[in-house]
């Protein structure tokens, strides 16, 4: 058998060393630094394949991954160690009697598969492919030891993005510096990450000079976390225009962030809920301004909490234009009140259905995120008076008037993005960025833990768009008061105020209760 020899880098020492007392790590965070291989190669580096009574056990999510990278590499390095592979139950055993097995759970319940036995060593790569549930059910049932010579540790290597994206950062990442021991407040264990990047990795920089130029060339959300191994922003969201923070060489208006403003209160509001008991209920508040940004001021956050204890919070005494409640809170389910009619019997408010359509709903949102102009449409120059009278005569207005606007300039698009976020709401700022593809359906957001955000601000967003839609003639009402406003804060003349607001009045007025219009004998009222 031919001997092989494997020297791992200063950093996946770093991993390997880390003591047995801290039972969780994990390692990476950027592409090629060695995550696999390290996970893979731990039990023989660690000496533990030659304890008869060790049991470690490599997962990934789904069996055509699973073979396709850890099996394969096994096959390149366990044989000389004298390890002998079964493939129908995927295990190495080596003469000591030790044991790998490899595994995946590719649905949520396949994890209740592996109840029957313990393990010393659990390896999960590529993380964040799994579910809280997932990692948590195993590492926490199965990961024991009954061996005061042998460890009860789970490594685990990923990088940033997939569907558990937020809680692998939320737990490893976000708690402490990279190398620095979390202790966790409820249970006392321990856990690390060691953070590891391309240029941790000599070997693979010398067999691929080309790799990390490769990398400088994605777009910058991607390279921040192939490259630099950033965990805020990563390939595969959703909604990639998403900006906490300005990116190098982005414009000043590449932000979705921001701090609370003074909210002028003629401005339209909107409510909407997405409501739960055991999962999140999310209350959040829009106010449109009449240049077409909307802006979520307020968010109000209950797990746990009865409806009678929380839906009083509501009536704050705004008048709101609109509030929408997620739909399920309408169905039928064999109690005398749907929890719609709950809701707005603790309240005192009206709400309707809430729009549920949830691929118009992330469409909408990308829009309403997007903060680069579009391509200015080109105008044209070879405009013909006959064939526009033609078109009049033969096909209406419509059809003359799209044909004239072929001959004008566009006006540049102005308040991008249209949507902001105050920094107040931070369930909101936390859930956007964790939105990725669902894998069955492209078109739609793959649903995860702590989506309720995400789908109240589809609501409310459908609901303000249809406003906007809707009130053309109020929008040019709000935006005549904010150039009264604006003029009066240029010049500072109350007369000029008091007039033009009071002649804006006065037209709410005639619109509202109508105008006698007169034509010869004839008279008509206008409603």
């Amino acid at each position: 058998m031919e001997q092989r020899t494997w020297k791992p880098t200063d950093r996946q020492v770093e991993f390997l060393t880390i003591p047995d007392s801290v039972q969780e790590s994990l390692f990476g965070g950027a592409a090629g630094g060695g995550k696999s291989e390290v996970l893979m190669m731990l039990p023989i580096a660690r000496g533990f394949y030659q304890h008869p009574r060790f049991k470690g056990l490599l997962l990934r999510r789904t069996y055509p991954e699973l073979e396709k990278s850890l099996i394969l590499r096994s096959k390149e390095w366990y044989p000389s160690s004298l390890a002998t592979y079964n493939q129908q139950v995927r295990r190495w055993t080596w003469p000591s009697g030790a044991i790998l097995d490899f595994g995946y759970a590719e649905h949520e319940d396949d994890v209740r598969r592996y109840d029957t036995t313990e393990y010393n060593y659990i390896g999960w790569d590529e993380l964040t492919s799994f579910t809280e549930f997932q990692y948590i059910y195993v590492s926490k049932s199965r990961c024991r030891s009954s061996d005061t010579n042998l460890p009860a540790i789970v490594r685990a290597g990923s990088n940033p993005g997939n569907i558990g994206h937020g809680w692998v950062r939320s737990r490893f990442v976000e708690p402490a510096p990279y190398g620095t021991i979390i202790r966790d407040v409820r249970t006392g264990q321990k856990r690390i990450f060691i953070q590891s990047l391309l240029t941790d990795n000599p070997h693979l920089m010398r067999a691929n000079p080309d790799y990390a130029h490769s990398l400088e060339m994605l777009p910058e959300a991607e390279k921040r976390a192939k490259l630099y191994g950033d965990w805020w922003t990563f390939s595969g969201q959703v909604f990639d225009d998403w900006r906490t923070q300005r990116m190098p060489d982005e414009p000043d208006n590449a932000i979705h962030v921001i701090e609370p403003q003074s909210i002028p209160p003629y401005w339209p509001r909107v409510m909407f809920i997405d409501w739960g008991f055991t999962a999140m209920t999310y209350v959040g508040k829009i106010a449109a301004s009449p240049m077409g940004r909307a802006y979520l001021y307020e968010e109000q956050v209950y797990r746990k909490t009865k409806i009678s204890e929380w839906a009083a919070n509501l009536n704050d005494g705004v008048k709101y234009v609109d509030r929408v409640l997620d739909p399920s809170a309408w169905q039928q389910s064999g109690v005398d009140h749907t929890v719609a009619e709950q809701i707005m019997t603790a309240s005192g408010l009206s709400f309707r259905k809430a729009d549920n359509d949830r691929k118009g709903g992330k469409t909408l949102l990308q829009e309403y995120l997007r903060w680069r102009a579009r391509p200015v449409r080109e105008v044209r120059t070879d405009y013909n008076a006959d064939f526009a009278q033609q078109l009049l005569r033969w096909k209406g207005m419509d059809a003359y008037n799209d044909y004239l606007r072929q001959f004008v300039p566009e006006k540049a698009e102005v308040n991008l993005p249209k949507l902001q976020v105050f920094n107040t709401c931070p369930e909101m700022i936390k859930c956007i960025p964790l939105c990725v593809y669902d894998k069955d359906d492209t078109e739609d957001v793959a649903e995860f833990d702590g989506d309720d955000p995400y789908d109240a601000l589809r609501y409310g967003l459908k609901a303000v768009d249809r406003f906007y839609n809707m009130s053309e003639k109020a929008f040019k009402e709000v935006k005549t008061r904010d150039d009264i406003l604006e003029e009066f804060q240029q010049t500072g003349n109350w007369t000029t105020l008091h007039n033009r607001m009071d002649k804006l009045e006065r037209a709410k007025v005639l619109s509202r209760r109508g105008v006698r219009r007169f034509h010869g004998r004839m008279a008509q009222r206008t409603f």
